[in-house]
C-alpha cells in the first residue's frame, strides 16, 4: 500500500506542474477571469503535495486517516467547482484543460484507501454536482441534455474510481496482514524448531513407557504447535488444505501415531464434491490405520494439478492386511464408493506386515 501512495504522491506533483502550465497559458491568452483565485488553487495543491511528501517519509499512516481523506475530498470538490469561476464564460464545456485536471481521481485513491469502497463511491458522486456549480459560476447556459449527461458521467466515473480504489485498499490490507502473520510464524518457527519442538520429541520418546499419560499430553501439544507454526490453522475454514489437515487431525485424535501431511494445492481448487470425497476418504483411511493397523507413522500426501485433478495417498507402516478379505463398509463405501460417486478411483496396496497405502484419484 505504501508503494501505491508513493506513486500517488509523484502523480500529484506532476498534476501540480500541469496546473501551473494551464494557469500560465490561460493567463497569457486572457482566458482567466479571476487570476488570483486560480493561483490560490495552485498554492492549495502545492501545500497538499508538500504535506503528502512529508507524511510519506515521517507519518505514512496519516495519509490513510479519515481527516486526510476529508481534506482531499474538499480540495477535489473545490477545484472542480471554482474551475468555472476563474475562467471566462463558456470554458466549462470547452475542449481546453480544466483547473482541476485529474486531481479528483488522485483524491479518490486516498479516500478509497482511508474510508473503503462504499464511502469513497459516495464521495465520488459529489464531483458531478461540483462541476455543476462550476457551470453556474461560469455563467454557462442553458444546459442541454448532452451537458447533463456529461455531468452525470463525471459522478459515475469518480464513484466507480472510489469504489475500485477502496476495494483495492481493503485487499492490500488483507494481503499485508497475511504476509506479516506468515513472516512472524516463520520467524518463531525457526527459533522453536531447534529448541521446544525437539524437547517435545525427546520427552515423548523417553516417557513413552514410563509415563504414557505424560507422553500423550506432550504429543498433543507437539502436534498443535506444529499445526500452528507449519500447518494451516490460520487459514480460512473452507481452504482445501485446511480441510485435509483438520480431517486428519480429527481422525488421529490422541492416538500414539505421528501423522505427516503434505498438500500441494497452489492456487488450484478442486470441485466442491471432489473436495468432500477426497477429504472424507482420507479421513476414513486414517481412521482405519489408527484403529486397526497398529502403525507408528502415517504419511498423507495430496497433489492438485493445474486442471483441478486430485491425487491423494495415505501410507502407514502398520501390520497391513489382505484387501480382498476385508469385510464391512469402511473401505467399500466410505473410500471406494465415495470416490466412485464423483467419477474417481481407488487403489489399495497392502500385505501382511508390510503396511498399507491407499491411493485416490478424482477430477
Amino acid at each position: 500500500m505504501l508503494t501505491v501512495l508513493r506513486v500517488v504522491a509523484v502523480v500529484r506533483w506532476i498534476l501540480l506542474a500541469w496546473m501551473v502550465g494551464i494557469v500560465v497559458v490561460a493567463g497569457g491568452d486572457d482566458a482567466l477571469r479571476v487570476p488570483a483565485a486560480a493561483w490560490a488553487a495552485v498554492i492549495a495543491v502545492f501545500c497538499a503535495a508538500v504535506y503528502a511528501t512529508w507524511a510519506l517519509r515521517r507519518r505514512p499512516d496519516a495519509l490513510l486517516s479519515p481527516r486526510y481523506a476529508a481534506s482531499e475530498s474538499m480540495i477535489a470538490f473545490a477545484l472542480s467547482a471554482v474551475d468555472g469561476w476563474v475562467f471566462e464564460p463558456g470554458h466549462v464545456f470547452a475542449t481546453s484543460q480544466s483547473l482541476a485536471t485529474q486531481y479528483p481521481l488522485i483524491a479518490m485513491v486516498n479516500v478509497g484507501f482511508a474510508l473503503g469502497p462504499i464511502l469513497a463511491a459516495a464521495i465520488g458522486l459529489s464531483i458531478g454536482p461540483a462541476e455543476w456549480i462550476a457551470v453556474e459560476l461560469n455563467d454557462f447556459g442553458p444546459l442541454e441534455p448532452r451537458h447533463v449527461v456529461s455531468l452525470a458521467a463525471s459522478s459515475l466515473f469518480f464513484a466507480a474510481a472510489g469504489a475500485v480504489f477502496g476495494w483495492l485498499g481493503d485487499l492490500l490490507r488483507r494481503v499485508e496482514a497475511e504476509i506479516a502473520d506468515r513472516r512472524a510464524r516463520d520467524e518463531v518457527a525457526r527459533e522453536m524448531h531447534d529448541t521446544v519442538l525437539q524437547v517435545f520429541t525427546a520427552v515423548e520418546r523417553r516417557t513413552h513407557d514410563s509415563d504414557p499419560e505424560l507422553a500423550r499430553s506432550v504429543r498433543v501439544a507437539d502436534r498443535e504447535l506444529r499445526d500452528y507454526l507449519f500447518g494451516t490453522s490460520h487459514r480460512l475454514d473452507h481452504d482445501f488444505e485446511a480441510m485435509v489437515r483438520a480431517r486428519v487431525a480429527r481422525a488421529v485424535g490422541a492416538a500414539d501415531i505421528r501423522a505427516t501431511v503434505n498438500v500441494l494445492a497452489d492456487d488450484e481448487t478442486p470441485r466442491d464434491e471432489v473436495q468432500r470425497a477426497i477429504v472424507g476418504a482420507i479421513g476414513e483411511a486414517v481412521s482405519n490405520a489408527v484403529k486397526h493397523a497398529d502403525a507408528s507413522t502415517l504419511t498423507i500426501f495430496v497433489d492438485v494439478t493445474n486442471d483441478g485433478a486430485v491425487y491423494a495417498s495415505v501410507r502407514d507402516d502398520g501390520s497391513g492386511f489382505e484387501p480382498d478379505n476385508v469385510a464391512g463398509d469402511g473401505i467399500t463405501s466410505s473410500i471406494v464408493g465415495r470416490l466412485a460417486a464423483v467419477g474417481g478411483r481407488t487403489e489399495i496396496d497392502s500385505a501382511e506386515e508390510s503396511g498399507t497405502e491407499v491411493q485416490l484419484w478424482a477430477k
